[in-house]
């Protein structure tokens, strides 16, 4: 009896050491992302420009630096959000800016990668019309969207400056009293 309790003990200490022992399976997430402009928004005064928060962030014409830190951008061909952005051209409101799409594995919990977005030429300042970061991370077991983001016209700026929780597979809509984005989260292929 002792010698059996001993052999189930074992065999149960080995499976329990294995199970620790494996790798956690990554998860892969995919991004689709639109930030637009919205023309017609209240005329409220906005703040002087300065160049937002980019900490972390890396513009996409760098994806070797991207893809070390665990982010892979698609080609503009594989963007998913196309209706949503060819709504948004068509809209007499509305001005879609930028669109990116990417897939990052992994999505750190804190301060993690960050993409920058950048359109427009840069006027006084270095400062492009629109300019600012994006990225997803895992918090409270939450994807979760961090965006700081600036419009600037003029000598006035606009900050959509906010961290929203996503769920995957649902289109989400952020905005400010200018700026607006669309996003969807999902699981990526394969994963």
């Amino acid at each position: 009896m002792a010698a059996t309790f001993r052999r189930r003990h074992s065999f149960t200490a080995l499976l329990f050491g294995l199970l620790v022992a494996l790798p956690v399976h990554a998860e892969t997430y995919r991004m689709d992302l639109i930030v637009f402009l919205d023309r017609y928004a209240p005329t409220e005064a906005g703040r002087p420009p300065q160049l937002p928060n980019l900490a972390g962030a890396t513009l996409p014409d760098n994806p070797a630096a991207l893809q070390a830190s665990g982010i892979t951008l698609l080609p503009d061909s594989a963007f998913a959000l196309q209706d949503e952005w060819q709504r948004l051209r068509n809209s007499k409101r509305f001005q879609p800016l930028v669109r990116l799409a990417w897939t990052q594995k992994d999505p750190p919990e804190a301060n993690g990668p960050a993409i920058r977005v950048r359109w427009g030429e840069p006027g006084t300042g270095d400062l492009a019309p629109l300019d600012g970061r994006v990225m997803l991370l895992i918090v409270n077991r939450y994807l979760t969207l961090d965006a700081d983001l600036q419009y600037t016209s003029g000598s006035s700026s606009w900050t959509l400056d906010t961290r929203r929780r996503m769920r995957r597979d649902e289109l989400h809509h952020l905005d400010s009293a200018r700026l607006g984005v669309l996003a969807r989260v999902t699981k990526a292929e394969g994963n």
